[in-house]
């Protein structure tokens, strides 16, 4: 139970500022940014500047049994910062700065309240020769939690996931300890997390259940001199995904290798999806767009990379341009897709999507346009191939009217009959999943690792205070 008393020793941490109960405050608090899931409510917001708060905030809670949700812009897919219990939400946007860039070793300490934003302008008037890898998402967007939920970067092919570009980190685990993370827990380095036990997956995939990250190390790459962006299209997914897969086990320089259809691609674009065909396929049109970034240290060695590119493309029947030919693609970091859910279409969005393998793509595809046709919804589709080409991630977007209840619930039953058609699929495993995805991992993951999990969550949140209803198939 919330009283004043609580709210007055919360203030003394923060100051009496950066702490209210008041309705109006916790509102900004209470949803889902694409109204995927109900609604949440807090207690009280509460903002921290230094790890050292968070920790005092924490040990209130675990005394008292409040639940406590980590926050950080409010762009909140899958509900993962949704306070379903109430409590106590920690809004980490005071903790926006950038400690260290380590020009030798290539990275960059923040804390976890920064945004993409932020972090770019940074770099770009401080580091130049330096870039981060970035989503396709707005500029307000966590940077940390992008790591933490494995989020997608512009770099994807060199660098992996978000959660492979974290050096380390600093967190406060439920009990209210706090821990460093990788070689920063033994020098003041924060190189990487070899050769120590890579205690940094207690926090990654988590979603907030077992502590608040309040720095962490984000590996930066060199920004090279040469480099060029092509976009290639043919008819149908079934064609150009084996080009793409060459592409990517071909050596080239390669940094990202992105994945539409044409629905995704008229959407990006702000046009109104009653002015467009409902699909591609049936509409005679190319259904498949490739768009495909390379750099290089010399012009030399650009041109070589670039005129394989275009072999490969010529081979495949892929027709391809480039900005040379006054074709422009989403090529500048940070880039902010977000014509994605525009006002034309009533200002919702949302997505469902997996890690998967390579070989799954087209399956992926075929399965969600059934699904979206069926609800009479333009097939919106977007794929990353990741790390070299080892793996990747498919989804689907869904465009709704946040204005019109039946158009929110439909959008809702088709996202869901789509994770429930994907899940034929081998391997394809949903991430930043909402509540209602999770029983489907309860029931497939290996019985005895499913029991570790909880284990380990018990360990870090004693109390089960951390973001609860999240991941644990609470009520």
């Amino acid at each position: 139970m919330i009283n004043n008393e609580i709210i007055t020793e919360l203030a003394g941490i923060v100051g009496g500022k950066y702490v209210t109960d008041q309705p109006e405050m916790q509102f900004l608090y209470h949803y889902d940014f694409i109204t995927a899931e109900p609604e949440g409510k807090c207690d009280i917001v509460i903002m921290p500047n230094s790890a050292e708060e968070v920790q005092e905030i924490v040990k209130i809670a675990n005394i008292n049994k409040i639940p406590i949700v980590p926050w950080v812009s409010g762009i909140n897919f899958g509900s993962l910062a949704t306070p379903r219990k109430g409590g106590i939400v920690v809004d980490l946007r005071r903790l926006n700065r950038i400690l260290e860039v380590n020009e030798d070793d290539m990275y960059v300490v923040l804390e976890g309240g920064i945004t993409w934003a932020e972090l770019q302008g940074y770099l770009e008037k401080n580091h130049p020769d330096l870039r981060a890898g970035v989503t396709w998402s707005p500029p307000g967007t966590g940077v940390v939690p992008s790591c933490l939920c494995y989020g997608m970067f512009d770099l994807g092919m060199i660098g992996g996931s978000g959660a492979e570009f974290l050096n380390g980190l600093e967190a406060v685990l439920g009990s209210g300890e706090l821990v460093k993370i990788g070689s920063c827990s033994i020098s003041k380095h924060w190189y990487g997390r070899q050769p120590l036990p890579d205690l940094a997956g207690l926090f990654i995939g988590w979603e907030g259940t077992t502590g608040i990250v309040t720095k962490a190390a984000i590996k930066l790459w060199p920004r090279l001199p040469f480099n060029e962006v092509f976009t290639g299209a043919t008819l149908k997914m079934d064609d150009g995904i084996p080009v793409m897969l060459k592409l990517a086990k071909a050596g080239l320089g390669i940094i990202d290798i992105v994945v539409v259809n044409l629905g995704w691609s008229q959407s990006v674009q702000n046009l109104n999806e009653k002015n467009v065909p409902k699909d591609a396929i049936e509409g005679g049109m190319p259904d498949f767009i490739g768009i495909i970034a390379t750099q290089a240290y010399t012009a030399k060695q650009h041109e070589a990379q670039c005129e394989a590119i275009r072999d490969i493309c010529k081979e495949g029947n892929i027709q391809l341009f480039s900005r040379e030919e006054g074709v422009e693609a989403i090529d500048t970091p940070p880039t902010q897709v977000w014509g994605c859910w525009n006002f034309s279409r009533g200002g919702g969005g949302e997505w469902i999507g997996s890690y998967c393998s390579t070989g799954d793509i087209v399956n992926y595809y075929n399965l969600a346009r059934e699904v979206c046709l069926k609800y009479n919804k333009p097939p919106q589709f977007y794929s990353r191939i990741m790390f070299g080409g080892h793996y990747c991630v498919a989804r689907t977007n869904i465009n709704f009217n946040k204005n019109d209840p039946d158009d929110i619930e439909r959008a809702r039953n088709l996202l869901k009959e789509i994770h429930e058609e994907v899940q034929q699929i081998d391997g394809a495993i949903m991430y930043k999943s909402p509540k209602w995805a999770y029983q489907t991992h309860k029931e497939k993951i290996f019985p005895a690792t499913g029991e570790l999990i909880e284990k380990i969550r018990q360990l870090l949140d004693p109390n089960k205070i951390m973001n609860p209803g999240q991941g644990r198939g609470e009520d």
